[in-house]
């Protein structure tokens, strides 16, 4: 241990490096340096600097100077107009407070004004609400519109449709089409019921169809009365024109008679048939003698358009003017049937 400590002093003193150490102080002693003036020297070069930085801000001062002194300048001068200004409004101002202390108090008129203006904005209010309540009448009133347009139309349509019907109402009513037919074949239904009627009557008794007579009014003319559709048989005789119900019960038979057969042969004959047989069902109790006989007559005239007239009486002395018959007699035991040819 004793060996240890005395070589490692001997290496502290003779080591390379401790001779490095002291060849180092020997410098430091030569060159004669103190700490002291190191640290005051440092202390000097940071208090340098603060004065470097100022004398830079002196210079830059130095080239701004002109400018700042031209804007002092315009500044002063801009002063001195607002100074000038504010003289005159201070004037103005004393005249306007002269002024305001010489007028009367403006609020009662201000209240009032105040008032005013609520009540025109209430009524610009109501205005607008109004106006409002109007825009949506309007559009209410143009949808109704647009409506009315579409029923005008569907009106139009209808009202086309209502007068075709009533055209084709009035063609196959009374007055239209039938009645036409009636009147052109009044005038053939005519001639024939006069011709049969002349055999029967001797040329005594005559018909005649009227479609058309004047309506009655009490104001109105002959001429100007309006014609009406109707359907009268006029009869006249040697003693003129007379109403049906005055003439004796064998000449309303005769006119019947007449008026039938001619119309029965009349559909015959539309109707693209022709009229075979004819049946006269107790015609002959109504006539008098002279009436049958003229009767007879008269079915034996019309025989050839026929091919069976049919005949039927309860009147015994008749049978004999016709030849062909058949008898039905009644007996206990029922009726019988006899036929004679």
């Amino acid at each position: 241990m004793a060996d240890l400590e005395s070589r490692i002093a001997r290496e502290a003193l003779e080591s390379e490096v401790a001779c490095e150490i002291a060849e180092l102080d020997r410098y430091i002693s030569e060159l004669g340096y103190n700490t002291n003036e190191h640290n005051n020297l440092r202390n000097h070069l940071r208090t340098s600097q603060a004065w470097q930085l100022r004398h830079q801000q002196l210079q830059n001062a130095q080239q701004q100077h002109p400018q700042f002194a031209a804007r002092s300048q315009d500044l002063q001068e801009a002063l001195n107009a607002r100074l000038g200004e504010r003289q005159k409004l201070n004037s103005q101002i004393e005249e306007i407070v002269k002024q305001l202390l010489q007028t009367a108090n403006p609020i009662a008129q201000i209240q009032e004004l105040e008032a005013q203006l609520a009540l025109r904005r209430r009524q610009l209010d109501e205005y607008l609400a109004h106006l409002g309540r109007l825009e949506q009448q309007g559009q209410y009133l143009d949808a109704l519109q647009q409506q009315q347009q579409k029923q005008q139309q569907q009106l139009q349509e209808t009202r086309n449709q209502h007068r075709i019907y009533q055209e084709l109402s009035q063609a196959f009513g009374k007055n239209g089409i039938q009645a036409l037919m009636i009147e052109n074949v009044l005038p053939q239904l005519e001639a024939e019921t006069n011709q049969l009627l002349s055999r029967l009557s001797a040329n005594q008794l005559h018909v005649q169809f009227i479609t058309q007579k004047h309506g009655r009014s009490g104001k109105s003319t002959k001429k100007n009365t309006k014609l009406i559709d109707t359907l009268d048989i006029l009869i006249a005789d040697a003693r003129g024109t007379r109403a049906y119900e005055t003439y004796s019960g064998g000449e309303a038979f005769r006119i019947n008679f007449a008026i039938r057969l001619a119309l029965a042969k009349l559909l015959a004959q539309r109707a693209g048939a022709s009229l075979q047989m004819l049946i006269v069902d107790e015609g002959f109790g109504t006539q008098d003698a002279e009436g049958c006989d003229r009767l007879i007559a008269a079915i034996n005239a019309i025989a050839p358009d026929f091919a069976c007239i049919l005949t039927v009486t309860h009147m015994p002395h008749l049978k004999e003017a016709f030849q062909a018959r058949i008898e039905v007699h009644k007996t206990q035991g029922g009726s019988q049937i006899q036929i004679s040819v």
